[in-house]
């Protein structure tokens, strides 16, 4: 069973100095076998998505810093994830329908690539500022620190801003962060504050790569302007509160592939409203 390191007693219970990662197969609910980065906490095994804190203290100014877990680092092509419906969820490489692996077929990432723990975008919940549904995942994360992660890495991250991409009538917003504990971290506070051609590459990036795969362009919400550090972090503290509905509330579900994501002990919601 997962630790769900959630509630106020997180920071205190959990380290990242404490954080294991390790690689080994394992069997997919498909019945596929695959390679998978593993994550334990002195020596328990956990979730990336359900026991990796949201928020890891605050900066000097009092505001929130996320947990990011890279997936994709910068200058890579592998398309991993945190996967949804294996047991602890741990990070994985994507498949094709006909079973093969996924790799970005536009270019490699132009940024460290990733999600941020403890986050859900509910397929059932419109979003407010497009109107459609969540894409079904923890928040994407693109994070603009200079220097590859590694992958699988958890990082402290400071929201900056986002932007509300819209694949096939799904909302899948992109939050823009930097990585505060990186010896090459800029200043940046706020979306401002990162250059305007660096935005707009990540926005024509996202935009335009499933199109090598033979697929239509992304679209954006809001005019396609990149929200400010405000918006984004209550975008998702949102998506959190989704999370946290799907743990606490058994009328809530989430599948993938036609099987229940794991958050648990089984394939449903097992976790008591006590645990959290």
């Amino acid at each position: 069973m997962a630790l769900l390191l959630a509630g106020a007693s997180t920071l205190a219970a959990f380290d990242l100095a404490d954080l294991e990662m390790s690689t080994s197969d394992i069997t997919v609910p498909s019945g596929k076998t695959m390679s998978a980065l593993l994550y334990k906490l002195k020596g328990q095994p956990i979730s990336p998505w359900h026991d990796i804190p949201f928020t890891l203290g605050n900066d000097e100014h009092g505001v929130p810093l996320l947990s990011f877990v890279c997936e994709i680092p910068l200058g890579t092509r592998e398309k991993m994830e945190i996967h949804k419906t294996a047991t602890q969820n741990p990070v994985i490489q994507d498949v094709h329908k006909d079973g093969s692996l996924r790799e970005y077929m536009y270019s490699p990432s132009i940024v460290n690539y990733g999600a941020i723990a403890q986050t859900w975008e509910d397929p059932n919940k419109p979003d407010d500022d497009t109107g459609f549904g969540g894409d079904n995942d923890p928040i994407d994360v693109l994070q603009l620190n200079g220097s590859p992660c590694k992958r699988g890495a958890v990082q402290r991250v400071r929201v900056l801003g986002a932007l509300a991409l819209v694949d096939d009538d799904e909302t899948d917003w992109k939050l823009l962060v930097i990585d505060v504990d990186a010896p090459d971290a800029p200043a940046w506070r706020d979306v401002t504050d990162i250059p305007k051609e660096r935005v707009d590459e990540c926005r024509e990036w996202f935009r335009m790569y499933k199109t090598a795969e033979g697929k239509g362009e992304n679209k954006f919400g809001l005019d396609e302007r990149a929200v400010d550090a405000k918006h984004a972090l209550s975008v998702a503290q949102g998506t959190h509160q989704h999370w946290k509905d799907l743990i606490d509330d058994p009328t809530v579900t989430c599948d993938f592939k036609k099987h229940s994501c794991w958050v648990g002990l089984g394939e449903q919601p097992t976790r008591k409203k006590e645990e959290l």
